[in-house]
């Protein structure tokens, strides 16, 4: 017993060890979202005020262009360029996969510039380095509402930061609304390596705005007949239709063209009252000239603004779960203190990421009771279950070492990995405990049974475990795009599996001696019963003569 105990403590503790010390690495964290997935198709996205002129923003495409060939230029290898293509486009912008107000946007005030490098394997270069060199040879564009540098939305997540500010439509709560917004930008830009703050209230063009005075509304003037009126004088209003042969023809009327195509008669257009009397805007409305906005977004009936920004993965080590995490304990209470009409609503990488932990966490706990309801009914026991399912623990140990060796962090793939390898460390567990229950209902001594099941079944685990790590192995030292979704899951699977190998045919054994004293006894009288009254055989002597000479005992006399 003494010496199990040793064996125990010595493997138990190198096995939690490791755990420990990658649990508290940077690299290492299980509230990581979604590791950034190296992409060959490279964006930037720039967009002006509403109604910028298209020579304006062709100007800042081009400079976004040589910038970029200017990057490929210094990180390409000599005689081999890195970029196979870039296309510029003006007035219209698609962004690949994402979704949102700023999926699709066109007008003369936006432009994209979209850069396609080679294979991954082709290159030395990420990515995410490409896109850092990128965003500092392209510089400060003056004037602009937006900037974004990007690869193309693969997969399940979103923006790395991004949350909803919500607050009534009423004025007060726009103006609440607006200010938290400002305040959430200028604190966001305090962390390093924090870019592309932006926001979806974007502004519009300059329009006339019209308030009914209290006057005309007791005149009978309503804000409807006012803007009605306004309408049919520059837009024009339809009287009749003419046929003309098989087509009918709109007849307008409204005010001369040199009179529309000046706004400084507006205060002269006449509007008609209840009692017949024209009166001038000027005198039955407020006229202000303000700039409108681009778009209006609603959630619940609220007015909502979406902040959103990413994060300069090549020079920051900074993940989204730490800045909105810092966010929400340090500057939100405050906010929504400073701004009563304001909440907030957390979306993009962290709602997604926690959305699919939540599931794969009820997934989990299924798979696990299922495979406890299994393992019972073939082994008509309560406690054997469990000492199966025990080995999983120091698989997931392996497992975040393993990304610790790597150098990866947790993802929601290695997520995937750790429920897959909690399905594939049992089986190793199980081999074991069958064989040992077969042992001791043949009537074996309980140790003798032990040593059987770690000398028989060690070839079978140890195949079975080696030439699964060895058909994950390619996959762990692929460079190719398309496979670095599944390399975080196969780490998981082969480092958990490995360690379980090395764990299983020590652990299992060892707990089997504490906790086998039922198993022992209820297959003592199948043993009884098999050996003859007065017989004066050795129950150890089938041990003595199995057992390679190194570990045989000699027996008293």
């Amino acid at each position: 017993m003494r010496r199990s105990s040793t064996w125990l403590s010595t493997i138990v503790w190198p096995s939690w060890r490791p755990r420990s010390v990658c649990c508290s690495w940077p690299s290492v964290s299980c509230a990581a979202a979604s590791r950034r997935i190296d992409a060959n198709r490279l964006r930037a996205q720039i967009g002006f005020p509403d109604g910028t002129p298209a020579a304006v923003t062709e100007e800042a495409a081009d400079r976004l262009e040589r910038a970029a060939f200017a990057v490929a230029k210094k990180l390409s290898p000599p005689g081999k360029s890195i970029v196979e293509l870039v296309n510029t486009t003006v007035g219209q912008v698609v962004a690949a996969g994402e979704v949102g107000p700023d999926a699709r946007a066109g007008g003369s005030h936006v432009a994209g510039v979209n850069v396609e490098l080679v294979e991954a394997e082709q290159r030395e270069v990420t990515s995410e380095q490409f896109i850092s060199e990128w965003r500092k040879a392209a510089g400060d564009f003056p004037g602009i509402d937006k900037l974004v540098f990007g690869t193309e939305n693969i997969g399940p997540g979103g923006k790395a930061i991004e949350f909803k500010l919500l607050a009534p439509s009423d004025e007060e709560g726009v103006r609440q609304l607006e200010a938290a917004v400002e305040r959430c930008k200028e604190w966001m830009a305090q962390y390093p390596g924090v870019i592309d703050i932006d926001d979806d209230s974007r502004p519009g063009k300059w329009e006339y705005q019209v308030r009914i005075k209290p006057r005309a509304e007791a005149m009978g003037v309503s804000l409807g007949d006012l803007a009605a009126t306004i309408r049919s004088s520059y837009y024009g209003e339809e009287v009749m239709r003419l046929q003309r042969g098989r087509h009918e023809v709109k007849l307008m009327v409204r005010y001369p063209r040199e009179e529309r195509r000046s706004l400084a008669t507006l205060d002269e257009v006449r509007v008609t009252g209840p009692d017949g009397t024209q009166r001038p805007v000027s005198e039955l409305a407020d006229v202000t000239i303000v700039r409108g906005y681009n778009e209006i977004n609603r959630l619940g009936q609220k007015r909502s603004i979406t902040v959103i920004a990413d994060i300069d993965v090549a020079t920051s080590s900074l993940t989204s779960s730490q800045v909105t995490g810092d966010m929400a304990r340090r500057l939100m209470p405050g906010l929504l203190e400073e701004f009563p009409l304001v909440r907030v609503r957390w979306e993009g990488e962290q709602e997604q990421t926690k959305e699919s932990l939540d599931s794969l966490a009820v997934g989990f706990v299924v798979a696990t009771f299922a495979m406890f309801v299994l393992l019972t009914m073939e082994f008509k026991s309560y406690f054997q279950p469990l000492l199966i399912l025990a080995i999983i623990p120091f698989g997931c140990a392996g497992a975040v070492f393993g990304h610790a060796l790597m150098g990866m962090p947790l993802t929601l793939f290695s997520m995937f990995g750790l429920v897959a390898l909690s399905g594939v460390v049992v089986n190793d567990s199980i081999v074991l405990i069958d064989f040992i229950n077969a042992r001791v209902r043949e009537g074996k001594p309980l140790r003798q049974a032990l040593r059987e099941a770690g000398c028989v079944r060690f070839r079978p685990v140890f195949l079975t475990s080696i030439t699964t790590i060895g058909g994950l192995s390619p996959l762990l030292f692929e460079t190719s795009f398309q496979a670095q979704f599944l390399i975080p899951m196969a780490t998981a699977l082969a480092f958990g599996l490995a360690t379980t190998t090395l764990l299983v045919l020590v652990l299992v054994p060892v707990m089997y001696s504490f906790f086998g004293t039922s198993a022992r006894e209820e297959h003592e009288e199948e043993y009884d019963a098999g050996t003859t009254a007065g017989s004066s055989a050795d129950p150890d002597e089938a041990e003595r003569e199995w057992l390679p000479d190194h570990l045989r005992e000699p027996v008293a006399r």
